[in-house]
């Protein structure tokens, strides 16, 4: 798979945020940053724990880490940094549409290559979230991986 294949799976993850509880006090550049480190390096059961609980709901830990660790990104990033913060409504797969900051990131590739992505953040019990894409959550709520369409249902934990 070459670097550009991989960036549809990687923008798929990364357009994602939201919650409820209130807005953190905190900046949520850093969690943005974060959580695009870790889906760059394939760190799936750590960036569960930064989901919004209502993705979790849907995307329950055994089936996200197996669905994404499926199609895992091959091309990291040299550099990312974190352009700009936004306040966006952001929908989210059960058809709601939240309050989010809306962070664009910026990932920088060899040769010069480098694409901006945004992620949602949404505070719950006063931390940032992010969320799925709508699509993504749709998936896995059909119980189906999002990473392979049209894939088998998601495997089931033992």
């Amino acid at each position: 798979m070459t670097r550009l294949a991989a960036l549809p799976l990687l923008a798929a993850v990364l357009v994602s945020g939201c919650g409820s509880g209130g807005a953190p006090n905190g900046d949520p550049r850093p969690v943005a940053a974060k959580v695009v480190d870790m889906i760059v390096h394939n760190k799936y059961s750590a960036s569960w724990d930064e989901l919004y609980s209502g993705d979790q709901e849907v995307a329950p830990f055994a089936e996200y880490v197996g669905c994404e660790t499926r199609n895992p990104v091959i091309a990291v990033p040299r550099a990312v940094k974190v352009l700009s913060v936004n306040d966006e409504s952001v929908g989210i797969g059960d058809g709601t549409f939240r309050d989010s900051k809306a962070v664009d990131v910026r990932l920088e590739f060899e040769g010069g290559f480098h694409v901006v992505h945004t992620v949602h953040l949404v505070g719950e019990d006063g931390k940032w979230k992010y969320i799925l894409p709508s699509w993504r959550y749709r998936d896995y709520k059909a119980d189906r991986c999002p990473t392979d369409a049209g894939s088998a249902p998601a495997p089931q934990p033992s």
